[in-house]
C-alpha cells in the first residue's frame, strides 16, 4: 500500500483533549473525541476512523510520569497512562509495536521509528502549528499507509499524551 504524510494535533478546545489527524488535503482522517470526563476516573474517548467509518470508546486514564535517575541510567522519564485499564505501552507492546526514538534533523524535536511485528509501520515526526524551527509535544507529522492508521493513531495518541523519554 501507498505511504501518505498525514498532520496530527490537538483539538482547538484546549480542556477536551482530544486529537485529530488530517490528510494532505485538511480532511479529517481520524480523531479521538472526548466524550467524558469524569471528576474521578478515566475520561472516555471516542476513536473515529473516517476513511474505515468504524469507531470504538475507550477509557483513558489521566497520564502519571515519574523521573528516574541511578548509577547507570543518567536521566529518564517514565509517562503511561491506561487504555482500558492497561498500561498503553503494554497494550501497543502486545499489538507487536516497537518505537525507536531519536533527535530529528528536520527540527528541535523527536522522529520515531515505529514497527509491527518488525516491519516498518509509520514514522511519526514531531512538527509545529506553524512550521516554527521548534517542534511541538502535540504535533506531528505521521508517514504510515491506511492500513496502519488505526495503529499508527493510537501510537501517536500515546506519543503526545505522555513525556516518557526511552521507548522499546
Amino acid at each position: 500500500m501507498e505511504t501518505k504524510t498525514y498532520f496530527f494535533q490537538p483539538e482547538k478546545k484546549f480542556l477536551k483533549q482530544g486529537f485529530f489527524m488530517e490528510d494532505e488535503n485538511k480532511n479529517i482522517v481520524y480523531e479521538a473525541k472526548m466524550l467524558k470526563q469524569p471528576l474521578i476516573g478515566s475520561m472516555v474517548f471516542n476513536f473515529i476512523n473516517h476513511i474505515s467509518n468504524l469507531s470504538e470508546e475507550h477509557k483513558v486514564s489521566q497520564t502519571i510520569t515519574s523521573e528516574q535517575s541511578g548509577l547507570f541510567e543518567m536521566f529518564s522519564t517514565k509517562s503511561s497512562f491506561k487504555y482500558d485499564g492497561k498500561n498503553i505501552w503494554d497494550f501497543l507492546h502486545e499489538k507487536g509495536i516497537r518505537i525507536k526514538s531519536n533527535l530529528s534533523n528536520k527540527s528541535i524535536g523527536m522522529t520515531y521509528e515505529v514497527s509491527l511485528e518488525g516491519k516498518e509501520m509509520a514514522t511519526i515526526i514531531m512538527s509545529s502549528p506553524k512550521n516554527s524551527i521548534i517542534a511541538s509535544h502535540y504535533f506531528f507529522n505521521v508517514i504510515t499507509t491506511e492500513e496502519n492508521l488505526d495503529l499508527a493513531f493510537l501510537t501517536t495518541f500515546a506519543i503526545a499524551r505522555t513525556e516518557q523519554t526511552i521507548y522499546n
